[in-house]
């Protein structure tokens, strides 16, 4: 069968012309390609060449898979060749590759943790109250100057935040709604925490001294200590935290009006109120679907102790928005159209109030048991109340600057529109 196999392959030598040039046209071993051993005839020699025909091939092999010389070819054994010298890319090996993305995202991971620490959302609305009450005021705005503050109130926002977390694992742990807090779970620890608070709380009043004025730093400074410390401690002894907690809101209108203009304006204080009264709504809401939490946790709630009043309250201070919105209007800090499109909030979030208030009345008159159904009714109407008051702020604040007293004018001279107007600080600059 070989000698067959070999007589037509001599039949045929052109078949080897495209691989390797055969003037003799006689089947060489050295000229064969694809070393089929049945094309080979049965001489010794033949037979002989064979294992040198193999190693060449491997080398070829290894040349184009490699794109590199063998190990054999640059001076080195095979035996002592580095396996992965011939290889065109670096490799990593599967655990090193593994435990660098570990470390990458354990790093991603801690940054989330102390990013947790500052409450974001918390933070968050608590700097927008400090930007819209310097956008409010009455002097000129600063843009490096609202930069400033805007990060040193958040700043010193997270810093008491961190405290926060920091003295309450224990009682955090308690609740679902804070059982995921990084101190709970164990990725931050307390004294990380504190850490943490001091470098963000003494960078804030720095930035706030150095980029607004001393006013505003100390009252950042004032509020760290009552929501960290007086609030905090408060939680676990008197339904009054909600009332501390509440002067805690009040503060930063206050650091965005002091930054431009000055405290003893009636309307600095009118807007302070408005975020105070704003926070009971806001609270005894959320707080009254989770009273059970609290109480278990150890915190002295209003929900908890005295729904009826809980309720009642909510509905005292959504009413108190309507007398301080007008305030704004008095005092001239916004035109006397800001009390019709605010009073259409006011009233949405006082109706809600009024209603969560009379269902909390009936389901806690005296001699009466309330019903499961009059249970989920109160629970429904405090989740309206609360995500109500979650938009009735903003609103507010955002129609106090589209209303600011004398915007429009200053619009209408720019634009071409009012000739006579004349800007009473220009003219206070000239006299």
């Amino acid at each position: 069968m070989a000698s067959r196999l070999i007589g037509l392959a001599r039949s045929f030598p052109s078949n080897f012309h495209f691989f390797f040039s055969n003037r003799n046209h006689t089947l060489k071993a050295g000229h064969n390609f694809i070393l089929n051993v049945f094309l080979i005839t049965k001489s010794t020699s033949q037979f002989a060449t064979l294992s040198s025909e193999r190693k060449l091939m491997n080398d070829v092999a290894r040349k184009v898979l490699s794109c590199q010389e063998p190990n054999n070819k640059i001076g080195r054994s095979p035996d002592t060749a580095d396996p992965n010298s011939n290889i065109p890319f670096q490799v990593t090996p599967k655990s090193v590759a593994n435990k660098n993305s570990e470390k990458k995202q354990s790093s991603q991971s801690i940054l989330r943790s102390y990013f947790k620490l500052t409450k974001p959302n918390l933070t968050f609305l608590v700097t927008l109250s400090s930007i819209c009450s310097y956008a409010i005021s009455p002097n000129s705005v600063s843009v490096g100057e609202l930069a400033f503050l805007t990060i040193g109130t958040a700043l010193c926002s997270g810093s008491a935040n961190a405290i926060n977390m920091g003295r309450e694992p224990e009682f955090d742990k308690r609740m679902t709604r804070t059982s995921l807090r990084p101190v709970v779970t164990g990725l931050i620890t307390p004294k990380q925490a504190f850490q943490f608070a001091s470098v963000t709380g003494s960078l804030g009043c720095l930035i706030l001294y150095f980029g607004v004025n001393p006013i505003v730093s100390l009252l950042g400074f004032i509020n760290i200590g009552l929501y960290a410390w007086v609030y905090t401690s408060l939680k676990r002894r008197s339904i009054l935290n909600t009332w501390v907690g509440a002067l805690v809101g009040a503060i930063p209108p206050l650091m965005g009006w002091a930054a431009s203009s000055s405290l003893a304006h009636p309307g600095s204080w009118c807007l302070a109120a408005l975020l105070y009264a704003w926070q009971f709504p806001h609270f005894n809401a959320l707080s009254h679907n989770i009273a059970d939490q609290y109480k278990q946790a150890g915190y002295v709630m209003t929900a908890a102790e005295n729904p009826k009043l809980n309720a009642r309250v909510a509905l005292r201070y959504s009413l108190l928005m309507f007398p301080i919105c007008f305030g704004l209007s008095y005092f001239e800090v916004t035109d006397w159209f800001f009390q019709i499109d605010s009073g259409i909030a006011n009233t949405w979030m006082a109706i809600l109030a009024y209603r969560f208030w009379m269902q909390q009345k009936h389901n806690h008159a005296s001699g009466h048991t309330a019903t499961p159904d009059a249970k989920q009714m109160a629970n429904f109407h405090a989740r309206k109340l609360f995500w109500c008051s979650v938009w009735q702020l903003p609103v507010v604040l955002v129609l106090a600057m589209l209303h600011k007293k004398g915007q429009w004018d200053r619009l209408w001279h720019y634009m071409g529109l009012n000739s006579e107007y004349s800007d009473p600080k220009q003219t206070k600059l000239a006299i």
